[in-house]
């Protein structure tokens, strides 16, 4: 795949690996960990422009019904990260807290 799929333990595993409880620390991690998944955002948008225009004709719905099945699966693994990243830097954080009050 173009873009690899992130897993919460992989992300998990980056926010402790920073050794800070800052949350603008874990915050840039994050960030940092969705660089690659967000230059890819175009990928997502130009083969279902592209694919959405080709499959018009029936020559080209040879070439363009692949590339909108790519850029579909593309864009579904850019959200998968994001919606990953999210939810395990708000476990990360909330784990942190309920640690550091106790």
């Amino acid at each position: 795949m173009v873009i690899p799929k992130l897993t919460h333990q992989q992300v998990i595993g980056s926010l402790r690996a920073t050794g800070s409880t800052d949350a603008d620390v874990l915050f840039a991690k994050k960030e940092e960990l969705l660089t690659e998944t967000r230059r890819m955002k175009l990928l997502t948008i130009a083969p279902l422009i592209m694919g959405g225009i080709l499959t018009v004709s029936i020559i080209g719905a040879i070439v363009g019904i692949p590339a909108l099945i790519f850029g579909f699966s593309v864009r579904k693994t850019y959200n998968h990260n994001i919606a990953v990243t999210d939810a395990a830097l708000a476990e990360y954080m909330q784990s942190i807290r309920s640690s550091s009050a106790a």
